[in-house]
């Protein structure tokens, strides 16, 4: 990692930075258009961050954390998306940004980050274990689409 890496707040101009990162980091190839769409609404939603990773004048990676309420534990922060380039991977991004999202979840008075990621994502799991994270249980991920 670069000493000229920062972290910011994204903004509409990252998206297709965003867009490429998801296809190449996660594979979602999710249409430039609609990722913007969905930036600007993120954006502008409370209680979410959304910051990214700049080395130079080039989006590297991001991070999208929100609130995470239930009645039956203390309040949470839920880590959704942290995405780093395959060409800058292994070299502190990640680490950086969950740093980042970590000291906005202190400081909004969340008591944790929680999060969920998939079986077959090894190398992530290994990250979290590494940056103090624990299995806490194995769930099943389930949805309902409507539109």
């Amino acid at each position: 990692m670069g000493d000229n890496m920062i972290v910011r707040s994204t903004e509409l101009s990252d998206a297709p930075s965003i867009c490429d990162i998801n296809r190449e980091a996660l594979g979602y190839d999710f249409p430039l258009a609609d990722t913007r769409a969905q930036v600007e609404r993120i954006v502008k939603a409370p209680n979410v961050v959304l910051f990214v990773a700049v080395e130079g004048a080039e989006v590297v990676g991001y991070i999208q954390l929100s609130d995470y309420e239930n009645t039956y534990h203390r309040p949470l922060k839920n880590l959704i998306t942290l995405a780093i380039s395959p060409r800058h991977q292994r070299k502190g991004v990640g680490r950086r940004l969950l740093e980042a999202g970590e000291e906005w979840a202190r400081a909004d008075g969340a008591c944790g980050v929680r999060l969920v990621t998939g079986q077959n994502r090894v190398d992530a799991r290994k990250f979290y274990a590494a940056n103090g994270y624990e299995v806490r249980k194995e769930q099943t991920n389930l949805i309902k689409w409507w539109s």
